[in-house]
Order: structure tokens, then C-alpha cells, then sequence
């Protein structure tokens, strides 16, 4: 089983049911206060901290077979 490392604004917002331009600006924000380069992904570790979310609850969200 494979397990959700990288985060990008569609997994955002299928978890935040935000809209993808708001997704977006989060993880802007998570890249600007970790000091990361725009080609640098963020892990569901950096966004659950931010949202305030277990990351295990992200993970498994995503490893639902559907």
C-alpha cells in the first residue's frame, strides 16, 4: 500500500473543500514560513500542522480504495 507523502492544492482542497485558489495561498504560506523554494513540495506532515489536522487522518482519506 502506498503511502501520501506530498501534498498539492487538490489533495488541500479535497480535504478543506476550499476553493483551489485558496488551496493554493495555504500552501504558499506553509512554503514561506518553512523557508522553501517554489519547486519544493509540502508533506502531509507540514500541511496537517498548519491545519491543525492528524496527519494520519490524511492519510487515510487518501488510502480509501474507491
Amino acid at each position: 500500500m502506498k503511502v501520501k507523502l506530498i501534498m498539492n492544492a487538490n489533495d488541500v482542497q479535497t480535504i478543506t473543500d476550499y476553493s483551489i485558489g485558496h488551496c493554493r495561498r495555504i500552501l504558499r504560506e506553509i512554503r514561506k514560513s518553512k523557508r522553501k523554494l517554489k519547486h519544493q513540495k509540502v508533506t502531509v506532515e507540514e500541511v496537517s500542522a498548519y491545519l491543525g489536522i492528524n496527519a494520519d487522518d490524511i492519510r487515510k482519506i487518501f488510502s480509501k480504495d474507491h
